[in-house]
């Protein structure tokens, strides 16, 4: 949940400014930022009991190293934008295959080595280590340039861009929160194996929407902030991604569903047919979730904050309501599941439509936020 404020949002506005010196002022402020957040959270791990908190306090001597996960996501995350910005979508998948085959590679081999929680752990630090590591040797002389920012170049553009951190940050946090809370929801109010049922379904779901939806969506992200900035029309390329997305992405889900029984049965017994069971009820939202993701770019894009706080709180009370509904009428976890997968995706339509509304009303000219939008 916090990967997402690690930057204080700056990263998000890499991609905006015109000015090459501006971008990689940013570039500076948002390493800046990614260090000072990690510190704090490094800080607040070692002193806090954290774990006995969680009532899992054989986590707490590790906890630690989570503000170095953090750290090197932060890294990791401002380089893809700037990554982005230059539009190298080479470095950007050789990053990404990096840091999730070394994730994936380190905790597979700390498992057989019967490391279990720390191995967990150390395996997630490992794979943002590499990922970090591939951006920062390929922009090495990027790198240099950015700490040429003087203090008063700096000081300027986080004042300019101050929205980012103080608005764009709670949107931001929303979205995290809201999820990961149906996880929370199932341990506490199930049981741990239907959190976990859950959580390798989300695992195995999110494989489709990074390789198809949030590639998609950066790519998107680069082009339309260029469009913008030479006066160029977005909405039929907006339309254009999203037809694309949305037959790809259908295709996806209808071999996900067919194959996975198969799969599970084959890999691990009938006793994970639970897990086939969400991955099939979460696809209806997954399959929104991608193919409307690059409506969330409009946001940042404009800089209509406001819109996308009203969009998010939206959809955080949508899954709230699927979450107190279902503990009332204590249903099932699979009912509650389907509750959670339809009002989750309820949600995401009303925030494209809130991101569409704010694209129409801008009319793509010298956009400056309403208050009212």
């Amino acid at each position: 949940m916090l990967m997402i404020i690690v930057s204080l949002r700056y990263e998000a506005a890499i991609v905006l400014p015109k000015s090459e010196k501006e971008a990689t002022t940013l570039l500076f402020i948002s390493n800046v930022a990614t260090f000072f957040v990690s510190g704090v959270v490094l800080v607040v791990m070692l002193v806090f009991p954290l774990g006995n908190w969680l009532n899992i306090p054989e986590a707490s001597s590790y906890f630690w190293l989570i503000a170095f996960s953090l750290f090197f996501v932060g890294i990791f995350q401002n380089f893809n934008n700037w990554a982005l910005r230059n539009e190298s979508y080479g470095i950007i998948s050789k990053s990404k295959i990096m840091m999730n085959t070394s994730q994936g590679i380190s905790q597979l081999a700390f498992g057989f080595g019967n490391l279990g929680l720390v191995g967990l752990i150390l395996g997630e630090v490992l794979g943002r280590i590499a990922g970090a590591i591939k951006y920062m040797k390929f922009y090495k002389s990027d790198i240099r340039e950015s700490f040429k920012t003087s203090k008063k170049e700096a000081l300027v553009l986080m004042k300019r861009y101050i929205k980012f951190p103080l608005v764009s940050s709670i949107s931001g946090l929303l979205a995290s929160i809201g999820t990961n809370l149906p996880t929370l929801f199932l341990a506490a109010f199930f049981d741990v194996q239907s959190a976990g049922y859950y959580y390798l379904a989300q695992k195995l779901l999110t494989v489709p929407e990074n390789l198809i939806g949030f590639s998609a969506s950066q790519v998107y992200l680069s082009q339309i902030a260029k469009s913008v900035n030479e006066g160029e029309s977005v909405r039929d390329y907006c339309i254009d991604t999203v037809k694309k997305l949305a037959v790809i992405t259908l295709v996806t889900m209808l071999i996900i569903d067919i194959v996975s029984p198969l799969v599970f049965h084959f890999l691990f017994g009938d006793e994970w047919g639970t897990t086939v069971t969400f991955i099939q009820i979460l696809s209806i939202m997954y399959f929104t979730r991608i193919v409307l993701q690059p409506f969330n770019n409009i946001f940042q894009i404009y800089e209509a904050f406001t819109s996308q706080i009203a969009a998010e709180v939206t959809r955080f009370i949508l899954i709230i309501i699927a979450i107190v509904t279902s503990s009332i009428f204590s249903v099932t976890n699979v009912q509650a599941l389907w509750s959670i997968s339809i009002l989750t995706t309820v949600g995401y339509i009303i925030c494209a439509l809130l991101a569409w509304q704010v694209m129409k009303k801008v009319g793509e000219k010298n956009y400056v936020e309403d208050p009212k939008v």
